[in-house]
């Protein structure tokens, strides 16, 4: 009981931190205006795309990729999914801190919408490696409960096969 109690507990705190960022970069509610064109520059001081179509695409879906990823983390059919979306972001996201990092980028996160101060880089990789330890426990934990035929779809050598 207590297990199941601190996987909803966990569930619950990963799927408000991608509701809660996703929402920020969407919607910046202290100034009552869209928050798009502000992450569209956060993204772009990171130094990583190549192209400035694919910076604003990725200003315009990424926030919703999070947010329904994180409702995803609380409907039984795609909690899997989810955990493993969420923690695929959250390991590029870690990727382009330590790479910002490396280059001795001063850059504002962007990661709950619009910051005032510069980046503490080892706090924010000490804080997203955290998340993506939750998610990749949600992953195993959810991963385990897949019915078994569903599971023995993938386990000849790794082909795919109906039963």
């Amino acid at each position: 009981m207590a297990g199941k109690v601190i996987l909803l507990a966990m569930r619950t705190a990963l799927a408000w931190t991608f509701l809660h960022a996703g929402a920020l970069k969407i919607w910046d509610f202290a100034r009552a205006q869209p928050a798009t064109p502000d992450f569209v520059v956060a993204i772009q001081q990171y130094h990583l795309l190549p192209s400035p179509d694919l910076t604003v695409l990725l200003a315009v879906y990424l926030p919703w990729v999070e947010i329904f990823g994180a409702l995803g983390l609380f409907v039984r059919r795609v909690q899997l999914g989810a955990a493993s979306t969420l923690a695929v972001l959250t390991t590029i996201f870690l990727g382009a801190l330590a790479s910002a990092w490396a280059r001795g980028l001063r850059i504002e996160c962007g990661c709950f919408g619009r910051d005032e101060t510069s980046t503490d880089f080892p706090a924010l990789l000490l804080r997203d490696g955290c998340i993506l330890a939750a998610a990749l426990v949600l992953f195993f934990i959810d991963g385990r409960k897949v019915p078994g035929q569903e599971r023995a779809m993938f386990a000849d050598s790794g082909r795919f096969t109906l039963p």
